[in-house]
């Protein structure tokens, strides 16, 4: 006898760009702890490469946020931390609202 098959639940699934936009958020997160630990370059600069990579690669993150990373990134290059915390924070505003 044949076992029934399971009907397919969307309930709980994640889609791939949940899973980029949660790793982002990660990343965010992790970098404004960083910042705002003061911590070396060296734990920065791994994590603000991924960004960049992000912003770079990744077509599913909505498009404000993408600014916004690369806005804070570019601070950060310019020595701005208050402004990149801000830029970041609203980055991750960003990706955590839910689509309209």
């Amino acid at each position: 006898m044949a076992t029934p098959a399971r009907p397919q639940s969307t309930v709980g699934t994640v889609s791939e760009s949940g899973i980029t936009q949660r790793k982002l958020c990660f990343d965010v997160d992790a970098l404004v702890a960083a910042f705002m630990a003061e911590a070396p370059l060296e734990e920065i600069i791994p994590i603000v490469d991924r960004i960049a990579i992000a912003t770079d690669h990744w077509n599913e993150i909505p498009a404000r946020a993408v600014a916004e990373l690369r806005s804070a990134i570019d601070l950060m290059c310019e020595g701005k931390a208050c402004a990149t915390i801000s830029a970041l924070l609203a980055a991750r505003s960003e990706l955590t609202t839910p689509p309209r």
